[in-house]
Protein backbone atom coordinates (compact mmCIF):
# COMPACT_ATOMS: atom_id res chain seq x y z
CA UNK A 1 0.00 0.00 0.00
CA UNK A 2 1.02 4.09 -0.83
CA UNK A 3 0.64 4.69 2.57
CA UNK A 4 3.94 2.45 4.06
CA UNK A 5 7.22 3.14 3.12
CA UNK A 6 9.04 1.12 0.88
CA UNK A 7 11.63 -1.15 1.55
CA UNK A 8 14.61 -0.81 -0.94
CA UNK A 9 16.39 -3.40 -1.70
CA UNK A 10 20.27 -2.73 -1.97
CA UNK A 11 20.31 -4.18 -5.42
CA UNK A 12 17.56 -2.07 -6.90
CA UNK A 13 18.83 -0.17 -10.23
CA UNK A 14 18.42 3.73 -10.44
CA UNK A 15 15.82 2.98 -13.39
CA UNK A 16 13.73 0.83 -10.97
CA UNK A 17 13.84 3.08 -8.38
CA UNK A 18 12.79 6.50 -10.65
CA UNK A 19 9.87 4.35 -12.15
CA UNK A 20 8.74 3.55 -8.63
CA UNK A 21 9.35 6.88 -7.13
CA UNK A 22 7.36 8.66 -9.86
CA UNK A 23 4.49 6.13 -10.04
CA UNK A 24 3.90 7.39 -6.13
CA UNK A 25 4.59 10.62 -6.96
CA UNK A 26 1.26 10.52 -9.53
CA UNK A 27 -0.56 8.78 -6.61
CA UNK A 28 0.16 12.25 -4.41
CA UNK A 29 3.11 10.21 -1.84
CA UNK A 30 5.17 12.67 -2.04
CA UNK A 31 7.13 11.47 1.47
CA UNK A 32 7.46 7.87 -0.18
CA UNK A 33 8.83 9.05 -3.37
CA UNK A 34 11.69 11.51 -1.65
CA UNK A 35 13.37 8.15 -0.15
CA UNK A 36 13.41 6.57 -3.39
CA UNK A 37 15.18 10.25 -5.76
CA UNK A 38 17.16 9.89 -2.31
CA UNK A 39 18.96 6.28 -3.51
CA UNK A 40 19.16 7.24 -7.05
CA UNK A 41 21.40 10.47 -5.78
CA UNK A 42 23.26 7.78 -3.25
CA UNK A 43 24.28 5.88 -6.27
CA UNK A 44 24.37 8.68 -9.24
CA UNK A 45 25.20 12.37 -7.09
CA UNK A 46 24.41 14.11 -10.99
CA UNK A 47 21.51 12.26 -11.46
CA UNK A 48 19.86 15.60 -12.65
CA UNK A 49 16.14 14.67 -12.87
CA UNK A 50 16.55 13.34 -9.33
CA UNK A 51 17.90 16.75 -8.18
CA UNK A 52 15.15 17.98 -9.78
CA UNK A 53 12.71 16.08 -7.97
CA UNK A 54 14.35 16.37 -4.94
CA UNK A 55 14.43 20.42 -5.10
CA UNK A 56 10.48 20.63 -5.39
CA UNK A 57 9.73 17.95 -2.72
CA UNK A 58 12.39 20.00 -0.51
CA UNK A 59 9.74 22.79 -1.89
CA UNK A 60 6.63 21.47 -1.09
CA UNK A 61 8.08 20.52 3.03
CA UNK A 62 9.67 24.26 3.16
CA UNK A 63 12.56 23.69 3.53
CA UNK A 64 14.60 26.54 1.42
CA UNK A 65 18.25 25.13 2.24
CA UNK A 66 18.03 21.81 1.05
CA UNK A 67 15.72 22.44 -2.20
CA UNK A 68 18.22 25.51 -3.62
CA UNK A 69 21.52 23.48 -3.04
CA UNK A 70 19.73 20.67 -5.28
CA UNK A 71 19.06 22.72 -7.95
CA UNK A 72 22.43 24.39 -7.91
CA UNK A 73 23.67 21.15 -7.78
CA UNK A 74 21.80 20.11 -11.01
CA UNK A 75 23.02 23.31 -12.67
CA UNK A 76 26.65 22.34 -11.89
CA UNK A 77 25.94 19.00 -13.51
CA UNK A 78 24.61 20.49 -16.77
CA UNK A 79 27.80 22.80 -17.32
CA UNK A 80 29.97 19.55 -17.06
CA UNK A 81 28.13 18.01 -19.88
CA UNK A 82 25.69 15.71 -17.93
CA UNK A 83 22.01 15.64 -17.93
CA UNK A 84 22.39 18.29 -20.72
CA UNK A 85 18.39 17.09 -22.02
CA UNK A 86 16.93 18.97 -18.68
CA UNK A 87 18.91 22.51 -19.31
CA UNK A 88 15.65 24.17 -19.59
CA UNK A 89 13.84 22.91 -16.50
CA UNK A 90 17.45 23.60 -14.28
CA UNK A 91 17.48 27.20 -15.71
CA UNK A 92 13.94 27.20 -14.89
CA UNK A 93 14.05 26.46 -11.05
CA UNK A 94 17.15 28.43 -10.64
CA UNK A 95 14.83 31.57 -11.23
CA UNK A 96 12.74 30.34 -8.49
CA UNK A 97 15.18 31.25 -6.32
CA UNK A 98 16.47 34.51 -7.76
CA UNK A 99 19.68 33.32 -8.98
CA UNK A 100 19.93 35.42 -12.06
CA UNK A 101 23.82 34.47 -12.21
CA UNK A 102 23.37 31.32 -12.30
CA UNK A 103 21.37 30.69 -15.09
CA UNK A 104 22.84 33.06 -17.22
CA UNK A 105 26.22 30.82 -16.44
CA UNK A 106 24.28 27.93 -17.29
CA UNK A 107 23.25 28.69 -20.64
CA UNK A 108 26.02 31.21 -21.58
CA UNK A 109 28.70 28.23 -20.43
CA UNK A 110 26.43 25.32 -22.99
CA UNK A 111 26.89 24.22 -26.75
CA UNK A 112 24.23 25.78 -28.57
CA UNK A 113 24.74 23.81 -31.81
CA UNK A 114 24.14 20.79 -29.11
CA UNK A 115 20.42 19.53 -30.03
CA UNK A 116 19.34 19.09 -26.78
CA UNK A 117 20.39 22.81 -26.30
CA UNK A 118 18.46 23.59 -29.19
CA UNK A 119 15.34 21.38 -28.35
CA UNK A 120 15.08 23.48 -25.24
CA UNK A 121 16.04 26.83 -26.97
CA UNK A 122 12.61 28.97 -26.82
CA UNK A 123 12.98 28.81 -23.27
CA UNK A 124 16.55 29.21 -22.58
CA UNK A 125 16.30 32.90 -24.32
CA UNK A 126 13.15 33.51 -22.14
CA UNK A 127 15.64 32.61 -19.25
CA UNK A 128 18.32 34.92 -20.17
CA UNK A 129 15.96 37.78 -20.60
CA UNK A 130 14.31 37.30 -17.39
CA UNK A 131 17.80 37.20 -15.56
CA UNK A 132 17.99 40.84 -17.33
CA UNK A 133 20.68 39.34 -20.04
CA UNK A 134 18.87 40.61 -22.78
CA UNK A 135 21.83 40.87 -25.34
CA UNK A 136 22.99 37.58 -24.60
CA UNK A 137 18.97 36.06 -25.40
CA UNK A 138 19.46 38.04 -28.67
CA UNK A 139 22.34 35.88 -29.21
CA UNK A 140 21.00 32.75 -28.13
CA UNK A 141 18.53 33.62 -30.54
CA UNK A 142 20.74 34.38 -33.51
CA UNK A 143 22.80 31.46 -33.15
CA UNK A 144 19.96 29.07 -32.72
CA UNK A 145 17.25 30.59 -35.58
CA UNK A 146 19.60 28.92 -38.51
CA UNK A 147 19.56 25.43 -37.59
CA UNK A 148 16.09 25.14 -37.12
CA UNK A 149 12.57 25.43 -38.71
CA UNK A 150 10.76 28.75 -38.13
CA UNK A 151 9.67 28.26 -34.36
CA UNK A 152 6.62 30.52 -32.91
CA UNK A 153 8.39 31.32 -29.21
CA UNK A 154 11.60 32.21 -30.57
CA UNK A 155 9.86 34.82 -32.38
CA UNK A 156 7.55 35.91 -29.31
CA UNK A 157 10.92 35.83 -27.43
CA UNK A 158 12.57 38.05 -30.07
CA UNK A 159 9.86 40.48 -30.01
CA UNK A 160 9.76 40.57 -26.26
CA UNK A 161 13.25 41.18 -25.95
CA UNK A 162 13.19 43.74 -28.64
CA UNK A 163 10.14 45.36 -26.99
CA UNK A 164 12.15 45.40 -23.94
CA UNK A 165 15.25 47.48 -25.13
CA UNK A 166 13.25 49.76 -26.88
CA UNK A 167 13.04 48.47 -30.21
CA UNK A 168 8.99 48.82 -31.12
CA UNK A 169 8.95 48.70 -34.71
CA UNK A 170 10.69 45.25 -34.47
CA UNK A 171 8.96 43.98 -31.71
CA UNK A 172 5.91 44.45 -33.75
CA UNK A 173 6.96 42.43 -36.54
CA UNK A 174 8.13 39.35 -34.64
CA UNK A 175 4.90 39.26 -32.45
CA UNK A 176 3.32 39.14 -35.85
CA UNK A 177 5.88 36.54 -37.35
CA UNK A 178 4.67 34.36 -34.36
CA UNK A 179 1.69 34.82 -34.73
CA UNK A 180 1.88 33.59 -38.78
CA UNK A 181 3.36 30.85 -37.69
CA UNK A 182 0.94 30.10 -34.80
CA UNK A 183 -2.59 31.73 -35.13
CA UNK A 184 -4.01 30.61 -31.90
CA UNK A 185 -1.03 31.53 -30.07
CA UNK A 186 -2.61 33.26 -27.40
CA UNK A 187 0.47 35.11 -25.59
CA UNK A 188 1.16 36.45 -29.00
CA UNK A 189 -2.05 38.15 -29.31
CA UNK A 190 -1.90 39.77 -25.56
CA UNK A 191 1.43 40.87 -25.92
CA UNK A 192 0.59 42.54 -29.10
CA UNK A 193 -2.18 44.15 -28.17
CA UNK A 194 -0.92 45.65 -25.15
CA UNK A 195 2.31 46.71 -27.25
CA UNK A 196 0.85 48.92 -30.38
CA UNK A 197 -2.62 49.88 -31.52
CA UNK A 198 -3.64 48.08 -34.84
CA UNK A 199 -3.94 50.21 -38.15
CA UNK A 200 -6.61 50.05 -39.13
CA UNK A 201 -8.62 49.95 -35.14
CA UNK A 202 -9.98 46.43 -35.22
CA UNK A 203 -8.11 45.10 -37.78
CA UNK A 204 -6.59 42.14 -36.05
CA UNK A 205 -10.26 41.04 -34.44
CA UNK A 206 -11.48 38.36 -36.68
CA UNK A 207 -8.05 36.56 -36.00
CA UNK A 208 -8.61 37.17 -32.49
CA UNK A 209 -11.94 36.02 -32.22
CA UNK A 210 -11.07 32.65 -34.67
CA UNK A 211 -8.17 32.02 -31.46
CA UNK A 212 -10.91 32.78 -28.67
CA UNK A 213 -13.35 29.87 -30.61
CA UNK A 214 -10.38 27.89 -30.81
CA UNK A 215 -9.07 28.35 -27.18
CA UNK A 216 -8.76 24.66 -25.39
CA UNK A 217 -8.46 26.16 -21.92
CA UNK A 218 -9.44 29.09 -19.35
CA UNK A 219 -6.20 30.83 -19.44
CA UNK A 220 -5.70 31.33 -23.50
CA UNK A 221 -9.40 32.62 -22.97
CA UNK A 222 -8.32 35.06 -20.31
CA UNK A 223 -5.28 36.21 -22.52
CA UNK A 224 -7.75 36.71 -25.62
CA UNK A 225 -10.58 38.20 -24.01
CA UNK A 226 -7.72 40.69 -22.35
CA UNK A 227 -6.47 41.27 -25.98
CA UNK A 228 -9.78 41.87 -26.86
CA UNK A 229 -10.72 44.54 -24.72
CA UNK A 230 -7.78 46.25 -26.00
CA UNK A 231 -8.68 46.54 -29.73
CA UNK A 232 -11.91 47.38 -28.65
CA UNK A 233 -10.42 50.16 -26.05
CA UNK A 234 -8.88 51.58 -28.47
CA UNK A 235 -11.17 51.86 -30.94
CA UNK A 236 -13.38 53.58 -28.47
CA UNK A 237 -15.76 51.12 -28.83
CA UNK A 238 -16.34 50.91 -24.46
CA UNK A 239 -19.27 48.67 -24.46
CA UNK A 240 -17.38 45.95 -25.80
CA UNK A 241 -14.28 46.61 -24.00
CA UNK A 242 -16.09 46.48 -21.06
CA UNK A 243 -17.55 43.26 -21.86
CA UNK A 244 -14.34 41.18 -23.06
CA UNK A 245 -12.56 42.85 -20.18
CA UNK A 246 -15.17 41.53 -17.72
CA UNK A 247 -15.53 38.11 -19.11
CA UNK A 248 -11.41 37.64 -18.66
CA UNK A 249 -11.06 38.92 -15.07
CA UNK A 250 -13.92 36.65 -13.94
CA UNK A 251 -12.05 33.84 -15.85
CA UNK A 252 -9.10 34.60 -13.72
CA UNK A 253 -11.27 35.15 -10.59
CA UNK A 254 -11.56 32.06 -10.97
CA UNK A 255 -8.43 30.48 -10.93
CA UNK A 256 -6.89 32.83 -8.23
CA UNK A 257 -8.98 33.48 -4.64
CA UNK A 258 -8.52 36.71 -2.52
CA UNK A 259 -9.92 38.04 0.50
CA UNK A 260 -9.31 41.97 1.71
CA UNK A 261 -10.28 40.75 5.34
CA UNK A 262 -7.72 38.61 5.95
CA UNK A 263 -4.97 40.79 3.77
CA UNK A 264 -5.82 43.45 6.47
CA UNK A 265 -5.68 41.19 9.49
CA UNK A 266 -2.32 40.22 8.53
CA UNK A 267 -1.33 43.97 7.79
CA UNK A 268 -3.08 45.02 11.21
CA UNK A 269 -0.30 42.51 12.91
CA UNK A 270 2.67 43.71 10.59
CA UNK A 271 2.32 47.40 11.03
CA UNK A 272 3.31 46.68 15.08
CA UNK A 273 6.57 45.55 14.18
CA UNK A 274 9.45 48.11 15.48
CA UNK A 275 11.53 49.84 13.11
CA UNK A 276 15.04 50.50 13.31
CA UNK A 277 16.75 53.92 13.24
CA UNK A 278 17.22 55.87 9.99
CA UNK A 279 20.81 55.78 8.77
CA UNK A 280 21.46 53.05 11.67
CA UNK A 281 24.04 50.30 10.69
CA UNK A 282 26.53 49.29 7.90
CA UNK A 283 27.46 52.55 6.42
CA UNK A 284 29.53 51.34 3.53
CA UNK A 285 28.13 50.36 0.29
CA UNK A 286 25.14 51.83 -2.06
CA UNK A 287 21.86 53.02 -0.75
CA UNK A 288 18.70 50.83 -1.15
CA UNK A 289 15.88 52.54 -2.44
CA UNK A 290 12.81 50.54 -2.91
CA UNK A 291 10.62 51.86 -5.40
CA UNK A 292 6.93 50.02 -4.09
CA UNK A 293 3.25 50.61 -4.57
CA UNK A 294 0.04 49.05 -6.16
CA UNK A 295 1.43 48.19 -9.79
CA UNK A 296 0.54 50.45 -12.68
CA UNK A 297 0.87 53.77 -10.48
CA UNK A 298 3.84 55.14 -11.59
CA UNK A 299 6.41 52.53 -10.46
CA UNK A 300 7.87 52.27 -13.60
CA UNK A 301 7.62 55.85 -14.35
CA UNK A 302 9.99 57.06 -11.16
CA UNK A 303 12.42 54.40 -11.57
CA UNK A 304 13.18 55.83 -15.21
CA UNK A 305 13.42 59.04 -13.45
CA UNK A 306 15.74 58.51 -10.57
CA UNK A 307 17.83 55.96 -12.94
CA UNK A 308 18.86 59.27 -15.01
CA UNK A 309 20.62 59.90 -11.75
CA UNK A 310 24.35 59.43 -12.50
CA UNK A 311 24.92 57.93 -9.43
CA UNK A 312 21.32 55.90 -9.55
CA UNK A 313 21.48 52.56 -11.12
CA UNK A 314 18.48 51.10 -11.44
CA UNK A 315 17.84 46.93 -10.53
CA UNK A 316 14.59 46.37 -12.48
CA UNK A 317 12.10 44.11 -10.74
CA UNK A 318 13.97 42.02 -8.77
CA UNK A 319 13.24 39.00 -6.38
CA UNK A 320 16.56 39.42 -3.95
CA UNK A 321 14.51 40.48 -1.12
CA UNK A 322 12.23 37.41 -0.74
CA UNK A 323 15.48 35.70 -1.38
CA UNK A 324 17.19 36.91 1.39
CA UNK A 325 14.39 36.71 3.72
CA UNK A 326 13.97 33.14 2.55
CA UNK A 327 17.92 32.06 2.61
CA UNK A 328 18.32 33.31 6.27
CA UNK A 329 14.93 32.43 7.79
CA UNK A 330 15.63 28.62 5.69
CA UNK A 331 11.63 28.63 4.53
CA UNK A 332 9.71 30.53 1.52
CA UNK A 333 9.12 33.58 1.51
CA UNK A 334 7.32 35.77 -0.97
CA UNK A 335 6.14 39.25 -0.84
CA UNK A 336 2.87 38.24 -1.08
CA UNK A 337 0.37 37.88 1.82
CA UNK A 338 -0.31 34.65 2.72
CA UNK A 339 0.18 32.32 6.29
CA UNK A 340 3.15 32.56 7.88
CA UNK A 341 4.36 35.35 6.33
CA UNK A 342 4.54 37.86 9.66
CA UNK A 343 6.61 34.97 11.20
CA UNK A 344 8.81 35.66 8.18
CA UNK A 345 9.35 39.09 8.68
CA UNK A 346 10.56 38.99 12.00
CA UNK A 347 13.28 37.44 10.72
CA UNK A 348 14.73 40.42 8.73
CA UNK A 349 15.59 41.16 11.90
CA UNK A 350 18.62 39.29 11.55
CA UNK A 351 21.56 41.28 10.71
CA UNK A 352 22.35 38.83 7.59
CA UNK A 353 19.24 39.23 5.99
CA UNK A 354 20.70 43.05 4.79
CA UNK A 355 23.84 41.55 4.27
CA UNK A 356 22.76 38.43 2.23
CA UNK A 357 20.51 41.83 0.43
CA UNK A 358 23.26 43.47 -0.40
CA UNK A 359 25.43 40.70 -1.61
CA UNK A 360 22.96 39.77 -3.99
CA UNK A 361 22.22 43.04 -5.54
CA UNK A 362 25.92 44.37 -5.41
CA UNK A 363 27.23 41.62 -7.68
CA UNK A 364 25.69 42.71 -10.99
CA UNK A 365 25.31 46.48 -10.10
CA UNK A 366 28.21 49.35 -10.85
CA UNK A 367 29.93 51.37 -8.70
CA UNK A 368 26.96 53.69 -7.41
CA UNK A 369 25.94 55.48 -4.37
CA UNK A 370 22.05 54.26 -5.17
CA UNK A 371 20.58 50.99 -6.20
CA UNK A 372 17.18 51.26 -7.32
CA UNK A 373 14.78 47.97 -6.54
CA UNK A 374 11.49 48.49 -8.02
CA UNK A 375 9.61 45.71 -7.28
CA UNK A 376 5.63 46.55 -6.38
CA UNK A 377 5.49 43.11 -4.64
CA UNK A 378 8.24 44.38 -2.15
CA UNK A 379 4.89 46.81 -0.52
CA UNK A 380 3.76 44.96 1.83
CA UNK A 381 7.86 44.33 2.87
CA UNK A 382 8.56 47.71 4.63
CA UNK A 383 8.76 46.50 8.08
CA UNK A 384 11.08 43.94 6.73
CA UNK A 385 12.83 46.36 4.87
CA UNK A 386 13.29 49.05 7.92
CA UNK A 387 14.32 46.24 9.98
CA UNK A 388 16.99 44.89 7.59
CA UNK A 389 18.26 47.63 5.48
CA UNK A 390 17.43 50.88 7.93
CA UNK A 391 19.78 52.84 5.47
CA UNK A 392 17.35 52.59 3.05
CA UNK A 393 15.14 54.73 1.56
CA UNK A 394 11.37 53.76 0.81
CA UNK A 395 9.16 55.07 -1.90
CA UNK A 396 5.68 54.43 -2.14
CA UNK A 397 3.11 55.24 -5.35
CA UNK A 398 -0.14 56.58 -4.79
CA UNK A 399 -2.18 57.10 -7.18
CA UNK A 400 -5.92 58.33 -7.46
CA UNK A 401 -8.11 54.78 -6.10
CA UNK A 402 -10.67 54.76 -8.93
CA UNK A 403 -7.81 54.96 -11.83
CA UNK A 404 -5.39 52.91 -9.55
CA UNK A 405 -8.01 50.35 -9.29
CA UNK A 406 -8.87 50.28 -13.11
CA UNK A 407 -5.24 50.25 -13.83
CA UNK A 408 -4.90 47.03 -12.06
CA UNK A 409 -8.29 45.62 -13.42
CA UNK A 410 -7.36 46.01 -17.17
CA UNK A 411 -4.53 44.64 -16.51
CA UNK A 412 -3.75 40.32 -16.91
CA UNK A 413 -0.78 40.10 -14.55
CA UNK A 414 1.44 36.86 -14.94
CA UNK A 415 2.54 34.14 -12.60
CA UNK A 416 -0.69 34.49 -10.61
CA UNK A 417 0.46 37.91 -9.47
CA UNK A 418 -2.10 40.77 -7.61
CA UNK A 419 -5.15 38.30 -7.82
CA UNK A 420 -6.88 40.89 -6.01
CA UNK A 421 -7.15 42.66 -9.64
CA UNK A 422 -9.91 40.54 -11.04
CA UNK A 423 -12.96 41.41 -9.03
CA UNK A 424 -14.27 44.82 -8.30
CA UNK A 425 -15.05 44.21 -4.35
CA UNK A 426 -11.52 42.80 -4.06
CA UNK A 427 -9.66 45.57 -5.69
CA UNK A 428 -11.67 48.16 -3.66
CA UNK A 429 -10.94 45.88 -0.43
CA UNK A 430 -6.95 46.09 -1.14
CA UNK A 431 -6.45 49.71 -2.14
CA UNK A 432 -8.63 50.23 1.33
CA UNK A 433 -5.81 48.37 2.83
CA UNK A 434 -3.02 49.53 0.78
CA UNK A 435 -4.23 53.00 1.54
CA UNK A 436 -4.43 52.62 5.40
CA UNK A 437 -1.03 50.45 5.20
CA UNK A 438 0.98 53.30 2.93
CA UNK A 439 -0.39 56.60 5.53
CA UNK A 440 0.65 53.73 8.64
CA UNK A 441 4.10 53.65 7.50
CA UNK A 442 4.89 57.80 6.26
CA UNK A 443 3.78 58.46 9.99
CA UNK A 444 5.94 56.19 11.41
CA UNK A 445 8.98 56.74 9.68
CA UNK A 446 8.90 59.79 8.16
CA UNK A 447 12.47 59.67 7.69
CA UNK A 448 12.77 56.25 5.49
CA UNK A 449 9.53 56.43 3.90
CA UNK A 450 7.99 58.98 1.20
CA UNK A 451 4.68 59.03 -0.34
CA UNK A 452 4.88 60.26 -4.12
CA UNK A 453 1.73 61.09 -5.80
CA UNK A 454 1.51 59.68 -9.06
CA UNK A 455 -0.37 62.74 -10.42
CA UNK A 456 1.77 65.58 -9.35
CA UNK A 457 5.02 63.10 -10.93
CA UNK A 458 3.16 63.50 -14.30
CA UNK A 459 1.70 67.12 -13.84
CA UNK A 460 4.86 68.11 -13.03
CA UNK A 461 7.79 65.51 -12.77
CA UNK A 462 10.89 68.32 -12.77
CA UNK A 463 9.55 69.25 -9.40
CA UNK A 464 8.82 65.80 -8.04
CA UNK A 465 12.19 64.85 -8.92
CA UNK A 466 14.48 67.45 -7.40
CA UNK A 467 11.83 67.13 -4.33
CA UNK A 468 13.22 63.77 -3.74
CA UNK A 469 16.55 63.87 -4.31
CA UNK A 470 17.42 65.41 -0.06
CA UNK A 471 15.29 62.87 0.93
CA UNK A 472 17.52 60.30 -0.68
CA UNK A 473 20.79 61.77 0.07
CA UNK A 474 21.19 62.50 -3.86
CA UNK A 475 22.87 65.66 -5.49
CA UNK A 476 21.07 67.72 -7.60
CA UNK A 477 20.91 66.92 -11.00
CA UNK A 478 18.75 68.23 -14.31
CA UNK A 479 16.94 66.78 -16.88
CA UNK A 480 15.59 63.73 -14.84
CA UNK A 481 12.73 63.73 -16.00
CA UNK A 482 13.38 63.22 -19.67
CA UNK A 483 12.76 59.59 -19.37
CA UNK A 484 12.38 59.42 -23.10
CA UNK A 485 16.33 59.99 -23.04
CA UNK A 486 16.69 56.47 -20.69
CA UNK A 487 17.84 53.98 -22.63
CA UNK A 488 17.82 51.15 -20.34
CA UNK A 489 15.84 47.62 -21.11
CA UNK A 490 12.09 48.13 -19.40
CA UNK A 491 10.62 44.42 -17.91
CA UNK A 492 7.70 45.65 -16.75
CA UNK A 493 3.93 45.95 -18.09
CA UNK A 494 4.80 49.77 -19.01
CA UNK A 495 7.61 48.50 -21.17
CA UNK A 496 5.93 50.12 -24.38
CA UNK A 497 4.20 52.87 -22.72
CA UNK A 498 7.15 54.43 -20.90
CA UNK A 499 9.02 54.73 -24.43
CA UNK A 500 6.44 57.42 -24.41
CA UNK A 501 7.90 59.86 -22.20
CA UNK A 502 6.08 61.65 -19.54
CA UNK A 503 2.41 62.39 -20.05
CA UNK A 504 -1.17 62.91 -18.49
CA UNK A 505 -3.09 60.64 -20.63
CA UNK A 506 -3.81 58.03 -17.99
CA UNK A 507 -5.16 60.87 -15.26
CA UNK A 508 -8.76 60.02 -14.79
CA UNK A 509 -8.55 57.53 -17.56
CA UNK A 510 -11.47 55.34 -15.44
CA UNK A 511 -14.27 58.19 -16.11
CA UNK A 512 -14.04 56.61 -19.80
CA UNK A 513 -15.69 53.35 -18.17
CA UNK A 514 -17.66 55.60 -15.80
CA UNK A 515 -21.38 53.85 -15.60
CA UNK A 516 -19.35 50.09 -15.01
CA UNK A 517 -17.26 51.46 -12.47
CA UNK A 518 -19.78 52.83 -10.48
CA UNK A 519 -20.50 49.64 -8.34
CA UNK A 520 -16.43 50.10 -7.70
CA UNK A 521 -17.01 53.51 -6.47
CA UNK A 522 -19.19 53.42 -3.84
CA UNK A 523 -17.10 50.15 -2.84
CA UNK A 524 -14.20 52.75 -1.99
CA UNK A 525 -16.51 54.90 0.16
CA UNK A 526 -14.80 58.24 1.21
CA UNK A 527 -11.24 56.88 -0.70
CA UNK A 528 -13.18 57.32 -3.83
Amino acid sequence: MLGHPIQMGAMQSVTESWQAAQRLEAAAAWQQAQPLYASILAQEPDHVPARLRMSRLEQFADRYGPARAHALHAAGAVRRGIGVRNIGYVSGRLLDFAEEGEVALLIMSADWRDPEVIRHSPALAQHLWLSGRYADALRLLDAIEPLITPHPLLHLTRANVLRYLGDMPAAERHYEACLALSPGMADAHWALATHSRANPPLSRLPRLQRALQDASDDAARAHLLYARFREHDDAGDTAAAWDALSSGAALMHRRDAFCARLEAEMLETLMDAPVASPGSGDATGPRPVFVVGMPRTGTTLLDRVLGNHPQVHSLGERNDLAAAISEASGHFFHPALRSGVPELMEMAARADVGERYLRRVRRDAPSVSHLVDKNPLNLFCIPAILRALPRARVLVLRREPMDACFSNLKELFQGGAYPYSYALEDLAGHCRNVRRWTAHWARVAPESVRVVDYEALVRDPASVAASLLPFLDLPAHASLHDIAGNTAPVSTASSSQVREGVHQRAVGAWRRYEAQLQPLREMLGEHA
